[in-house]
């Protein structure tokens, strides 16, 4: 016979275990979006015809990171890609599974950039280094997505990390203002003088 003692047991045991099932799938979910892909400084401000670098940046990876692509996109009026640079030292897997993408300056596009290790890589870590020049005045977005051919995973397992982008941001050069207010000036001396 079933007694109501034994049956609420039963449900206070399962209902344990639905809320352990629930925290355990919260700490999952949580350590799959802790992972992020993004820029090393979230906005770069440079001049016109300046070469610098930034690096791609993984933060918060938990679990040992097999390796991962990404894809940048940018607005080629503003910015190039002149090369790029990855850590073999860290992405050891070999020639196979190391690619610096395919440089596009003139679609504004750099595909296939791909790391990966036989080492245990977690917390942080640089991806890739970008050097790029800036070719006009403007804002460039630098947009990263994952590449399908190389998705991030650890043992064998997708990870799914956040995107985050950054920008470039090349300014008007100082000259270029002093030489407009030099011209708004002198634009004004004249019209004072035509009208006296």
């Amino acid at each position: 016979m079933i007694n109501e003692k034994n049956l609420l047991r039963g449900n206070l045991n399962m209902k344990n275990v639905t809320k352990l099932f629930f925290v355990i799938s919260m700490l999952l979910s949580s350590h799959v979006l802790a992972a992020t892909i993004t820029w090393g400084a979230p906005t770069t401000y440079v001049s016109v015809n300046d070469v610098f670098s930034i690096d791609v940046v993984g933060t918060g990876f938990l679990s040992n990171v097999d390796g991962g692509g990404v894809n940048i996109s940018f607005d080629q009026t503003v910015v190039n890609v002149l090369s790029v640079t990855i850590n073999e030292v860290v992405w050891d897997f070999g020639g196979a599974g190391i690619s610096t993408g395919l440089i596009d300056n003139l679609n504004g596009t750099l595909n296939g950039i791909m790391v990966n290790t036989f080492a245990n890589v977690t917390g942080d870590f640089v991806v890739a280094s970008i050097q790029m020049q800036a070719i006009g005045v403007g804002n460039s977005s630098l947009l990263l997505t994952e590449n399908a051919l190389n998705p991030w995973a650890s043992g064998g397992s997708a990870i799914n990390p956040t995107y985050v982008g950054g920008v470039i941001a090349v300014p008007v050069p100082a000259a270029v203002w002093l030489f407009g207010s030099g011209l708004l000036g002198m634009f004004g001396v004249a019209k004072r003088k035509r009208s006296a």
